[in-house]
């Protein structure tokens, strides 16, 4: 049962898992930078590092919420998995991308090998979408592995619905409705799934009849809708729909054209790639090419559509699998990006085979050569990938006036604590760009982690007056709260609370306010609310237990502690306020009182020699 036969070569079982361990290894030798690469300050900290549904592996949640604007219970569970088995190990997550990526190139090659009836163009297929260089941005992005899981279930739903198509038999239309579940629920742009099951259709030479092109088809369109419209209410409630690139329909159509015309020069010229591609500065220029390029489009599906049909099928896999990206609904702030183009590869590498058909010999030096070229061009280009600083530094040597890579730039700066180069960069992207609330809002932080107040409540300001941005309204209910203005703290607080009333870093503001208040009943409501919707961080506990101290309520202030100490050893002032609680409740207080003194707490010091001599 584990025999297939390769043109007149035999596969065994025993084969396959040597061509496939064999593959991996070719994998991990052009991807091997990636092993020392670090995590992307770009969604990882969401998806991932800081997620704690993630850590807990909270499969219910996966289900009944979303993350950074998707629906994606599934990849949800993949990354859980992978932090289950490697924790904050970056190593370890780009391993587990790299063993999807392998799975699926695999699986390109079953489903092209099944479509075009040519196991030696379906190698060459399968090794141009291994080793093409666009690929790097899905692989190397922890938070992008949702494109790896939901292409695995759409490569699988593809083959199954093929070999529905070649034998009849009902089970692997079944297969095939499931895997397209899998793949939807993995990420939203797998809804266009049974567009291509119509190109299958076509290129299978189906007959044409509302059983065969409509009735089967019913269910992946249900699916589909419902999938649809539930995400373009979480991106819209996530705040991904951007209006500011709300064109004209008549622009979105030049866009799009445009935008078709960059992925193919991509394909054919993988050089100066970049994790950013801004909108042309040209309008008018771009409106023409991409109208030029559509109308180009249109003559190639007249004149080829019965003579040529696999040409005809690769330019509509690559172009159906770009609709949901193509900015007809405005979203981000770019017109393209590389990882978009993770599973369109398949649809331009099948149109190379058709459009050059050389034989079966020429054929093997293609795909040798390709290998070789793309994966030097990959092994270059995944160093790029190192760190965050290095990724965005890499975007403004070919977009210096990126006003986004500015932007990230600089935030990377100030989180590193070079405030110096994090100001220049903010206020480089603000220059280009005034109406940029992220760059405020960023430079707003900057200004009060260096204790310049009024310079950061007007940033605030701005960055609210543009977007209504809610993490702006908790960074200035915090420069409030260190301002000891309470009333306006708290206000703006609330006005996060409105729409987010599990929000932590609103709830621990007021809280705080609350404690310095010394209305310590409200202040203990809100600490319960901030531990609720965050168990993982020492601080809140900490201020709770100091808190329940100053309600002389040691026993629950003690309980605090040693849960602060426990999600973090090093944590100095909670084994102070451990030593203080101890002694209250008549327990010897000096492990505790000695451990903040070695851990370099000072004030521990003098209550050590008075408790402990």
């Amino acid at each position: 049962m584990f025999t297939l036969r390769t043109n007149n070569i035999p596969m065994t079982f025993k084969s396959k898992i040597l061509y496939l361990t064999g593959l991996c290894l070719l994998v991990a030798l052009v991807y091997f930078k990636l092993f020392s690469s670090h995590f992307i300050s770009w969604d990882d900290g969401d998806v991932v590092l800081n997620n704690k549904d993630v850590h807990h592996f909270d499969v219910k949640a996966f289900f009944t919420s979303y993350y950074v604007g998707n629906y994606a219970p599934m990849s949800m569970i993949a990354f859980a998995v992978d932090w289950l088995i490697f924790k904050g190990n970056a190593a370890g997550h780009h391993a587990m991308s790299l063993l999807f990526h392998a799975v699926n190139t695999i699986l390109v090659y079953q489903l092209v090998a099944l479509v075009l009836k040519d196991k030696v163009k379906a190698i060459v297929c399968a090794m141009i979408f291994c080793f093409h260089p666009l690929q790097v941005e899905t692989i190397a992005w922890v938070s992008a592995k949702n494109n790896l899981v939901y292409s695995l279930f759409f490569l699988l739903g593809l083959k199954n619905y093929t070999k529905f198509l070649i034998n009849k038999t009902k089970n692997y239309y079944l297969y095939a409705l499931v895997f397209f579940m899998l793949s939807v629920l993995s990420k939203p742009s797998a809804v266009c799934f049974p567009l291509v099951l119509m190109l299958l259709d076509y290129l299978m030479n189906v007959k044409i009849s509302f059983k065969t092109v409509l009735l089967n088809k019913i269910p992946f369109l249900i699916i589909a809708i419902i999938l649809g419209v539930a995400t373009i209410y979480t991106r819209t409630e996530d705040k991904f729909i951007n209006q500011n690139h709300a064109f004209a329909f008549h622009e979105r159509i030049g866009y799009a054209g445009y935008a078709l015309l960059q992925y193919l020069y991509k394909f054919f010229i993988p050089i100066n790639l970049s994790v950013i591609y801004p909108y042309p500065q040209n309008k008018m220029l771009s409106m023409a090419v991409g109208y030029g390029m559509i109308v180009l489009l249109v003559f190639v599906f007249y004149k080829f559509f019965r003579s040529a049909k696999v040409l005809v099928f690769g330019l509509l896999f690559f172009i159906t699998n770009l609709l949901l990206v193509l900015q007809f609904l405005p979203f981000g702030e770019v017109l393209t990006a590389d990882r978009y183009m993770y599973l369109p590869i398949i649809g331009l590498s099948i149109v190379l085979l058709s459009v050059f058909p050389p034989k079966e010999n020429a054929l093997k030096i293609i795909g040798v050569s390709l290998t070789l070229i793309f994966g030097t061009l990959t092994f270059v280009r995944t160093g790029v990938w190192k760190n965050s600083i290095s990724l965005y530094s890499d975007i403004l040597k070919k977009y210096p006036h990126s006003f986004v890579a500015l932007n990230s730039l600089g935030a990377e700066y100030m989180l590193n604590k070079n405030y110096d180069m994090g100001l220049r960069y903010l206020n480089a992207a603000i220059n280009e760009n005034t109406e940029y609330f992220k760059g405020y809002y960023n430079r707003g932080l900057l200004y009060a982690q260096t204790d310049r107040m009024k310079e950061a409540l007007r940033d605030f300001d701005k960055a609210i007056a543009l977007k209504q941005y809610q993490k702006a309204y908790v960074a200035r209910a915090n420069v409030y709260y260190t301002l000891k203005d309470f009333p306006k703290a708290i206000s703006d607080a609330e006005t996060v609370l409105e729409k987010d009333p599990g929000n932590p870093k609103a709830n621990y503001v007021i809280a705080n306010c609350y404690d310095d208040l010394n209305q310590l009943n409200k202040a203990m409501i809100y600490y319960d609310k901030v531990i609720s919707s965050n168990p993982e961080n020492p601080l809140y506990f900490l201020r709770r237990a100091i808190v329940f101290g100053k309600m002389q309520k040691f026993e629950s202030c003690l309980k605090d502690l040693e849960v602060t100490t426990n999600l973090a050893p090093g944590y100095a002032e909670a084994y102070y306020w451990k030593g203080v609680a101890k002694v209250n409740l008549k327990q010897s207080p000096c492990s505790d009182l000695r451990k903040a003194v070695e851990l370099g707490f000072a004030a521990a010091q003098q209550p050590l020699e008075n408790y402990c001599r």
